[in-house]
């Protein structure tokens, strides 16, 4: 997505947001027949795929209505290998035949099977509400890619021998003497690649491949190539070391004429290696790219510059050691610029030296702009913070450079950007620049996996909007095909204890279906045969086994069956996440399991183990009791994920594993004299009730004991990463709203808003300002669960396990007395969702908006059921509105698809 697409995505959430929320008078309104659309039509979650490798494909569509209450009653999948056939209403691949269901996600192909490299065109037809006559979609289409590993002819190339660390350049020459009907290029260059053929760059990607374990499993991208073809061409292409350190390369490029022939060049035959300007380049230390190396004639079609081989500048490159891992195709969107904008400033921070100012942190890099003599060299560094004297501090970056240099080669105005590496940073420092630098001179650009927005949030708190839109800029800065823990020091790895409690905030702020349905497979491939896994993934540092409290290998299969209706997930890799848990079993003694590495990471600093771990490790919060609540709450996971697939023995194997864990649990940690757990701190005392340990009994004094610590520390936390989740959701679940929404805009340490105080504009990963070379990054995803918070409970938007995907859901907003209005809208795979509050005048309006094919049940905030009215009339009227009971301070209704504005006494 380039910087115009990029706006465009963001208008068009602004566009959800009003369209939404801007409601028609029904008085004065006259009636139109209703409008009905089969729309955003996708196969695997994505709009008119190529290279896909799933045998069994999934669709989806959305439906916009003009009329309210509109549900689909039947749909008809029809899959054809040509447009023709499809026009006629032939489904000679798959006729789903009229099924009666409103599913309109994860609807499974149970067609013929697929062949590799074939594109295969569907729509859909769908029924409503007793209609007779179906409304069609337009026709969209999808790819095959390389099925069979067998369908890849070409060896694993590079040049194992020499040029350790730099950037490879392979190029091949070809020529076609036919008319081309279709060209694609399959590409699985690692660490990262960049196709060029005839001197344009193929496709908008970078950093690619996405990154895995490459003796497991390697990503691969295809590219529909047509378009860069002329009779004589040429290609180069570069291999950087990336994550894998050592340049290979396997690529198919196939060729289809309209005479009916075809030709393949293949990996085995690139065989033509040198180097060139990027000298090199790594994830951690920047890029080194040296203008002079320039070699225009390198796009001539011709192998005439090359003067024999091997010579002094061009090797041959040999058939290298397999990775070792199984050719997969890329099906998760991939890393692009998404974003382009000035700096905010540069000054002269010391005599010759300058420092640019971004005006946030977040990951990317930069783009220059220069002129000056040949040779000069350009140096610029990348930190989050600087020194007193306004130069770079770069030592939380531990042994990253984050250093990228640029040298002149001194012809008029030079554009430069780096493509192999990126950086985590607000500031950067200029040195070598020939003259005095402005903002002009450099374009800042974000660089991230290209996932949509899904969520928009705002408030008449001014201080919650900023903290949700620091909780969403630190997430966007750590998707790069993992979800990563950090983008600028010499880490970067995709950590489950931290997306244990990240993952909900995420889905409403990101559609990361695609995103996750990869994720799930790296967490596989770290698994052994006991059914261990590790705490990170792709596996680089951390426990093996992981953490127990990683439960969030499970809750990225239920969550995305829950949100996105993906069903798929949890049967693909049930297996593996039933082997995780039995394997936890393994680690109990009397149900308590038997070890923790992190448990409640990173509570503020006082509350922290001395001298071990960074202090880290909470000092008051039981490891054991975190471990074990976690093997509960990973048992509970995996029973309903049982219960979703129809496997009763399964269900009832976890469920009974569920319950004597929670009585291990009770037993061990409950403190009758207390009322508490564990320590009766705030994190034990919030995970019990997250868990829902304590009986009904039990449960005031907990919540009591939870209240009364947090006044007396001033409405402040003491909780780590994990049960920061849980502290404002227990409250505000039992009547405490208030005292979760003290704690939420708390302003002084340690809390979100003394981050914003400070000058944060992404989430630290400690509670405490630090820039030392030591666990100190800011910008660190895993204190940003009050993000999901805003949706779940101030705007009130959840999702129905019962009715995956939106199926069903629930509107349930929370009012808190200093809060005057907050709207939020989700972008469902129903389609929009809205729900925006206002107090006005002792009433309360409530503007929702429910998806067609979709609806709520949505609790009305009111002081009186009676008073309350929907466009000006009783709701009593409305037979969208069905009245099902009266619950604390919210009339329940099940409300059907529209738009709606609830107006009630408050």
């Amino acid at each position: 997505m380039n910087d115009s697409t990029f706006r465009k995505g963001c208008c068009a959430l602004v566009f959800l947001f009003y369209s939404l929320f801007a409601l028609p008078s029904i008085a004065t309104t006259p009636l139109k027949p209703a409008t009905i659309t089969v729309t955003a039509l996708k196969c695997d979650n994505a709009v008119n795929p190529i290279g896909m490798d799933a045998r069994t494909p999934q669709f989806s569509w959305e439906i916009t209505a003009t009329q309210r209450n509109f549900m689909q009653t039947a749909y008809q999948v029809l899959v054809a290998d040509a447009v023709d056939k499809l026009e006629k209403g032939e489904g000679n691949v798959w006729n789903s035949g009229k099924v009666s269901s409103a599913h309109a996600a994860g609807v499974l192909y149970r067609g013929t099977a697929l062949e590799s490299r074939k594109k295969y065109y569907w729509k859909v037809l769908v029924w409503n509400n007793g209609g007779t006559t179906p409304e069609v979609s337009k026709i969209a289409n999808f790819e095959m890619g390389l099925l069979h590993q067998s369908d890849w002819s070409g060896d694993w190339v590079g040049f194992p021998s020499g040029w350790i660390g730099k950037v490879h350049y392979f190029r091949r020459v070809f020529s076609f003497q036919k008319e081309i009907a279709r060209a694609r290029a399959y590409v699985a260059g690692i660490g990262y690649n960049e196709l060029e053929i005839n001197g344009k760059k193929v496709g908008n990607h970078v950093l690619d491949p996405a990154t895995s374990d490459f003796s497991k499993t390697i990503y691969y991208t295809t590219y529909d190539i047509k378009e860069f073809l002329n009779a004589e061409n040429v290609m180069v292409i570069a291999v950087a070391p990336g994550w894998y350190g050592m340049p290979k390369l396997r690529m198919q490029l196939e060729f289809y004429f309209t005479d009916g022939t075809m030709e393949v060049i293949n990996s085995s035959t690139i065989r033509n290696v040198t180097l060139g300007p990027v000298v090199s380049s790594g994830i951690l230390d920047g890029e080194v790219y040296d203008a002079r190396e320039e070699k225009p004639e390198w796009n001539l079609p011709s192998d005439t510059i090359i003067k024999g081989l091997p010579n002094k500048f061009w090797g041959v490159a040999p058939v290298v050691e397999a990775p070792g891992g199984k050719m997969a195709a890329q099906q998760l969107e991939p890393i692009r610029v998404v974003d382009s904008f000035a700096p905010v400033t540069v000054k002269e921070a010391q005599p010759g030296t300058y420092v640019m100012d971004a005006g946030q942190n977040m990951a990317g890099w930069v783009a220059l702009r220069v002129k000056g003599p040949k040779g000069t060299k350009i140096t610029l560094r990348f930190a989050e913070t600087l020194y007193k004297n306004g130069q770079v501090n770069q030592e939380n970056l531990r042994t990253a450079a984050a250093t990228d240099t640029y040298i002149l080669k001194g012809d008029g105005e030079e554009k430069w950007e780096p493509r192999f590496t990126y950086h985590g940073f607000r500031y950067m420092q200029i040195e070598g620049w020939p003259g005095q630098p402005t903002v002009n001179d450099f374009t800042v650009k974000k660089v991230r996996s290209d996932v949509e927005s899904a969520g928009t949030f705002n408030s008449s708190n001014d201080l919650l909007n900023r903290i949700n839109q620091m909780v969403q800029r630190t997430e966007a800065s750590n998707l790069h095909s993992i979800p990563t823990d950090c983008p600028q020091r010499d880490e970067r790895m995709g950590w489950l204890n931290d997306l244990t409690v990240r993952i909900e905030q995420a889905v409403y702020n990101f559609n990361l279906h695609r995103f996750y349905a990869k994720y799930i497979g790296d967490i596989c491939d770290t698994q052994n045969e006991n059914g261990e896994i590790t705490d990170t993934a792709p596996y680089k540092v951390g426990g093996k086994p992981a953490d127990p409290v990683s439960v969030s290998f499970l809750l990225l299969a239920l969550k995305s069956y829950e949100y996105y209706g993906n069903t798929e997930i949890i049967r693909n890799h049930y297996p593996q996440m039933k082997a995780w848990v039995d394997y936890l079993t393994t680690r109990t003694k009397n149900g308590i399991v038997d070890y923790s590495y992190y448990g409640d990471w990173s509570p503020p600093r006082e509350f922290g183990t001395k001298s071990t771990n960074y202090s880290a490790v909470s000092m008051d919060t039981p490891g054991e009791l975190m471990s074990t609540g976690y093997l509960y709450y990973s048992a509970d996971v995996l029973a309903q994920m049982a219960a979703i697939l129809g496997n009763v023995d399964d269900q009832n194997k976890y469920d009974k594993l569920a319950k004597s864990t929670m009585k291990a649990f009770n037993d061990k940690f409950w403190d009758e004299a207390k009322g508490g757990y564990g320590t009766n701190n705030q994190a034990c005392n919030s995970f019990a009730v997250f868990l829902g340990a304590p009986t009904k009994e039990q449960l005031p004094r907990v919540i009591a004991n939870l209240v009364k610590n947090v006044k007396e520390r001033g409405y402040h936390l003491t909780t780590g990463n994990l049960c920061t989740k849980y502290m404002l959701e227990a409250l505000t679940e039992n009547g405490e709203v208030e005292t979760a929404y003290k704690i939420a805009t708390q302003t002084t340490y340690p809390s979100w808003g003394y981050m914003l105080a400070e000058g944060a504009t992404t989430l630290w990963e400690r509670w405490e300002y630090e820039t030392g070379g030591s666990m100190n990054s800011h910008n660190h995803p895993m204190m940003g669960s009050v993000g999901s918070w805003l949706y779940k409970y101030i705007a009130g938007i959840l999702p129905d396990i019962n009715h995956p995907g939106f199926g069903e859901f629930v509107l349930r907003p929370y009012i808190p007395n200093d809060l005057d209005h907050a709207e939020a809208t989700y972008q469902s795979v129903k389609g929009g969702i809205g729900s925006a509050w206002k107090k006005a005048k002792g009433t309360l309006e409530y503007t929702v908006s429910i998806p067609a094919n979709s609806k709520a049940t949505v609790f009305i905030p009111t002081k009186d059921v009676r008073s309350i009215t929907e466009g000006g009339r009783a709701i009593s009227q409305l037979k969208e509105c069905r009245f099902l009971r009266s619950e604390g301070q919210w009339a329940v209704y099940e409300v059907g698809a529209g738009k709606y504005q609830f107006k009630s006494k408050w």
